[in-house]
C-alpha cells in the first residue's frame, strides 16, 4: 500500500528514470536517424505542451495575485539573474572536471523559469499566498518564451564561445512556443466550456510528451555513443553540484526574502516560486535551443543537470512544507 501510494505519487519522476532505462535498451526508436518521426514528433509534442499552457492560464484569477508587484520582481530576479549568477560561480569552481555539454546543461538549468504546479501545489501546502504563486509562475513562464532563449544565446556565446543563430531559433520559439500559447489562450475565452475537460488532461498529456522528449534525447545519444564518454566521477560532481546550487538557491531565497517587508504568507510563495526550476517548460524550451546549437549531438548530455535537479527540488520542497506551515 505505500509502496502504490509512493508510485502514485511520484510518477512522474520514476517515469523520467524508466524512459532512460528504455533509451539505453531501445535507443532505435528514438533515434533521428530511424524511420521513426522521432523529431517530428518532438516539435510536435513542444507546440501541444504550450497550446494546453495558454487555455489553462487563469486570466481572471491573477487580478488577484499581481500585488505586491515587489514579489514578482523578486521571483523574476531570482529565476533569471540570481540563480544563473550562482551557477556560474560554482561552475568557475567545479567546471573543470565536468564534461562540456554538462556545464552547457547547467547554464540551460540556470535560466528556466519557475515550475508552475509544484511551486503552486507546494505553497498551498505551506499556508502560503496560492494568487501570488499562480501570477509568479505564470509571469515567469510566459516570459521565458522571449527571455530563455536570449540568455542561451549570450551565455553559450560569452560562457562556451558558441555561436548559435538567433533568428532561426526566434522563429522556431515563435512557431512553436508562442502561437500555440497565444491559441491557447484565444480558445480559453471564447470556449469556456472546455477547461473542465482541459484541466483533467493537461497533466496527463503533458507529462507524457516530455518522458518521450527525454526518451528521445537519451535515445539519440545512446545511437551516437555519445554517453560512453561520460564516467562516474563526472556523474558525481555533476550531483554534487546540482544538490549544492539546490541548498544554496533555497538558502538564499528565503534569507533575502525577509527583506521584502512581505507577510508571511507572502514571502512562502515568493520562497517556492523564486527557487524551483521548471522541467515542464524547460525541456521543450531547451530542446529547441539545443537545435540551434552547432555540434549538439549530446543532447542527452546537456539535459541531465536539468532532469536531476527536478526530483531533488520536489524532494526538498516536501520536506520543508511542514516547517514553513509552522511560519505562517
Amino acid at each position: 500500500m505505500m509502496l502504490s501510494s509512493l508510485l502514485k505519487k511520484h510518477a512522474f519522476s520514476f517515469g523520467l528514470f524508466v524512459v532512460v532505462g528504455l533509451a539505453f535498451a531501445f535507443p532505435s526508436l528514438g533515434s533521428f536517424g530511424s524511420g521513426f518521426p522521432a523529431k517530428m514528433l518532438t516539435q510536435i509534442g513542444v507546440g501541444i505542451i504550450f497550446f494546453l499552457l495558454g487555455i489553462s492560464i487563469p486570466y481572471q484569477q491573477l487580478k488577484n495575485g499581481y500585488r505586491p508587484m515587489r514579489l514578482h520582481l523578486y521571483v523574476l530576479s531570482w529565476n533569471y539573474l540570481g540563480v544563473p549568477l550562482l551557477t556560474g560561480l560554482l561552475l568557475l569552481i567545479l567546471g573543470d572536471v565536468l564534461p562540456r555539454e554538462i556545464v552547457m546543461g547547467f547554464w540551460l538549468l540556470a535560466i528556466m523559469p519557475t515550475t508552475i504546479a509544484s511551486a503552486v501545489t507546494f505553497t498551498d501546502l505551506s499556508g502560503g499566498s496560492v494568487s501570488n504563486a499562480i501570477f509568479a509562475t505564470l509571469l515567469s513562464n510566459v516570459l521565458a518564451v522571449l527571455l530563455v532563449p536570449v540568455f542561451a544565446v549570450l551565455l553559450f556565446s560569452l560562457a562556451e564561445g558558441l555561436v548559435v543563430e538567433f533568428v532561426p531559433l526566434l522563429l522556431k520559439v515563435g512557431l512553436l512556443v508562442l502561437m500555440p500559447l497565444l491559441l491557447g489562450q484565444f480558445l480559453r475565452r471564447i470556449h469556456f466550456e472546455w477547461l473542465s475537460v482541459v484541466k483533467r488532461i493537461r497533466k496527463p498529456i503533458s507529462s507524457a510528451i516530455i518522458l518521450f522528449i527525454v526518451y528521445a534525447a537519451f535515445a539519440q545519444s545512446v545511437s551516437n555513443h555519445a554517453l560512453s564518454d561520460l564516467s562516474i566521477v563526472a556523474l558525481l560532481v555533476m550531483l554534487g553540484v546540482a544538490i549544492l546550487l539546490m541548498v544554496l538557491v533555497n538558502l538564499l531565497v528565503w534569507w533575502t526574502s525577509k527583506y521584502l517587508a512581505l507577510t508571511s504568507a507572502d514571502r512562502v510563495a515568493a520562497f517556492y516560486c523564486g527557487s524551483q526550476k521548471s522541467l515542464a517548460t524547460g525541456l521543450p524550451l531547451a530542446v529547441m535551443i539545443l537545435a540551434a546549437v552547432p555540434d549538439s549531438q549530446n543532447a542527452a548530455l546537456m539535459v541531465i543537470p536539468m532532469i536531476v535537479f527536478h526530483p531533488l527540488q520536489l524532494v526538498l520542497a516536501g520536506v520543508l512544507s511542514s516547517w514553513l506551515a509552522s511560519k505562517v
